[in-house]
């Protein structure tokens, strides 16, 4: 699984700025799916914040392509302009690496 990354993004809005957050969040979601990299994104929202935001993402590619190459797309260029005035702390991103999974029974 090494050409496969995984990564966990914290995203904290201001106070009035959810809705806004989670609409364009949303949006770029919805074209991320359409990757040919893409495997899954789950959005949380944190219990005991709910201003907090919480992503787990899986993509068939390394972190460096990911970076490279997903972040600059232009779907993505609106959003991230607009991230620094919607959240009320920076951006945490974690990079995993994935070991083993164990999918759940449909």
């Amino acid at each position: 699984m090494s050409n496969q990354v995984a990564f966990i993004v914290h995203l904290t809005a201001k106070e009035g700025r959810l809705e806004k957050l989670k609409g364009l969040l949303f949006d770029v979601v919805h074209e991320m799916a359409s990757e040919p990299d893409f495997v899954n994104t789950w959005v949380h929202q944190a219990q005991d914040d709910p201003n907090t935001l919480v992503l787990y993402e899986t993509w068939n590619c390394t972190r460096e392509y990911f970076i490279s190459h997903h972040l600059g797309k232009a779907y993505r260029q609106e959003y991230e302009k607009l991230l620094p005035g919607l959240l009320a702390r920076d951006r945490e991103l974690e990079f995993l690496d994935i070991i083993k999974s164990y999918p759940g029974r449909r």
